[in-house]
């Protein structure tokens, strides 16, 4: 039996969050059993990290944007492909919308800011490739289409590796595709679910590239907050013990978490995410946890 499957090789390390759950946001203390939550929060044995939150946002939004237009025709055929080829409408469902050139097959939503580019023809025979400048191609496409760079968060740079497996056996992995990885924050602070992936080809050729990087409202944002790191402590515990957790080391981290409008922009809340470690005892693991914490986020 042959089996083939597809691992990522990175040059630097991609975090990946689970586990995540939605927990309601805390309440005043005015009830009993909420008095000896917030008591039980003072006495836990929760360690926090609070480096990373140590200084609150101060920034708003950056004066230079990504648009609406970047999802028009000329700015996906020209900016982002840069091609000069005629497309033809060719399926759709809702917003979505699906083209197709002679090289290139599109399906483009902008009232999701998505889209979805794939070249029709395979990658040219390998050729050596520099991480790095593929990097810098995958980042000026990008800029070129209309993301700024104030825009722009961790950038993570990857190679697609393929194996196969055939009678049990595993052969060498091979070199699939590079792959950039941009991740969006604003002032530092990732922005939830948004990311733009870059793929060329073992021969350096753009190949293909995914996006969800929907256009910010100009207004209508929740970007600070006035509690201090001592209060979202409290806060964190509260939420963690509601959640069963009594004890463990716990990073807390600013994000934006958007929410869609009807004109295809979101607007952005900042939370604050508090993470355990994953945890291996006698009998059980454990997986990483990742809960919200509602900071009473302000304009």
């Amino acid at each position: 039996m042959k089996t083939s499957f597809l691992r990522l090789l990175t040059a630097l390390p991609l975090t990946a969050v689970l586990g995540c759950d939605a927990v309601p946001p805390p309440t005043a203390v005015d009830v009993p059993q909420q008095r000896e939550l917030v008591a039980s929060a003072v006495s836990t044995g929760f360690t926090f990290d609070s480096t990373a939150i140590a200084t609150p946002p101060s920034g708003g939004l950056p004066s230079v944007l990504l648009t609406r237009t970047a999802f028009e025709d000329a700015a996906v055929h020209r900016a982002l492909l840069e091609t000069s080829e005629s497309f033809s409408l060719t399926g759709g469902l809702a917003s979505r919308r699906d083209h197709e050139s002679l090289t290139w097959k599109l399906e483009r939503n902008p009232f999701s800011g998505s889209l979805l580019a794939l070249r029709k023809t395979e990658s040219g025979p390998a050729t050596p490739q520099e991480p790095a400048l593929l990097q810098r191609r995958a980042l000026a496409r990008l800029q070129a289409w209309g993301i700024p760079s104030a825009e722009m968060g961790p950038v993570r740079q990857v190679q697609a590796l393929f194996q196969n497996e055939e009678s049990r056996v595993v052969g060498a992995p091979e070199l699939l595709s590079h792959k950039t990885f941009v991740l969006r924050a604003l002032n530092g602070i990732r922005v939830e679910g948004h990311r733009a992936v870059v793929t060329h080809g073992v021969d350096g050729a753009f190949q293909r590239t995914l996006i969800k990087w929907p256009p910010l409202a100009r207004q209508g944002h929740l970007l600070r907050t006035r509690l201090t790191p001592a209060e979202i402590e409290q806060r964190a515990s509260e939420v963690l013990l509601r959640e069963g957790e009594t004890a463990g080391p716990v990073r807390l981290f600013w994000r934006y978490v958007p929410t869609e409008l009807s004109t295809g922009e979101v607007t952005l809340t900042l939370q604050v995410s508090a993470a355990m470690p994953s945890f291996t005892g006698a009998s059980s693991t454990e997986e990483p946890r990742v809960v919200d914490v509602d900071v009473s986020a302000v304009p």
